[in-house]
């Protein structure tokens, strides 16, 4: 029997949250995080010379923050990639398959989800500072019960290592209940990614509680 929307939905979602689960990482090397004034914080609905407002005006829903012992440079190509996070990423750039280039605004990430992918769309990429991406609802065959749906995500020099902040931003209307839990899937899939990066180079995850 075809599983409706709602079934597929669930059974993707709980396959991935398993996968989550079973792969978090037992050890990590902690450090202590230097004092410091972000140039991006993530209060602000500026970026830089960017606008959050120019591309959705959702509410920020939560923001992932760490500082890692490495380079900013290191902490934008490791994000972009999503190297670490989810496996099996594959990009087109004008619908063309392209593996190891540098990533531009309209460059496309397919994302697998258990049987399913999900879609996202670069909208702003500024090496080694800045990216924003969106959902491709109409192209992904995994229900993404998320509107206007906003990821930003920026890397700076702090001391010895550098600081990455990933915010997300979406409306919840509709299927509030199934996009909270997809939203904590993904937000738990960006802690478990940055914690590996962590592991490797030094560093500490940073508790960052949203007040909406």
């Amino acid at each position: 029997m075809a599983l409706n929307k709602l079934g597929s939905w669930w059974l993707c979602w709980l396959v991935a949250a398993a996968f989550t689960i079973s792969g978090c990482s037992n050890k990590s090397i902690q450090e202590h995080v230097p004092s410091f004034t972000s140039v991006f914080p993530y209060e602000s609905r500026e970026v830089g010379k960017y606008s959050v407002d120019d591309h959705t005006k959702a509410p920020l829903q939560w923001v992932v923050q760490a500082w890692v012992k490495t380079d900013a440079a290191t902490l934008y190509a490791k994000s972009i990639s999503l190297e670490g996070i989810v496996g099996n990423v594959t990009w087109n750039k004008e619908g063309v398959p392209s593996v190891g280039a540098q990533h531009i605004p309209g460059d496309v990430r397919t994302i697998p989800f258990a049987w399913m992918n999900a879609k996202e769309i670069l909208l702003i990429t500024e090496p080694v500072n800045v990216h924003f991406y969106t959902l491709l609802k109409e192209e992904s065959s995994a229900p993404t019960p998320m509107d206007h749906y906003l990821g930003v995500v920026t890397t700076e020099s702090n001391g010895k290592g550098s600081l990455i902040t990933w915010r997300v931003y979406f409306d919840t209307k509709g299927w509030s209940p199934m996009a909270s839990i997809m939203s904590s899937q993904l937000k738990r899939l960006l802690e478990k990614g940055i914690q590996s990066w962590i592991d490797e180079y030094g560093g500490v995850l940073i508790p960052v509680e949203v007040k909406n």
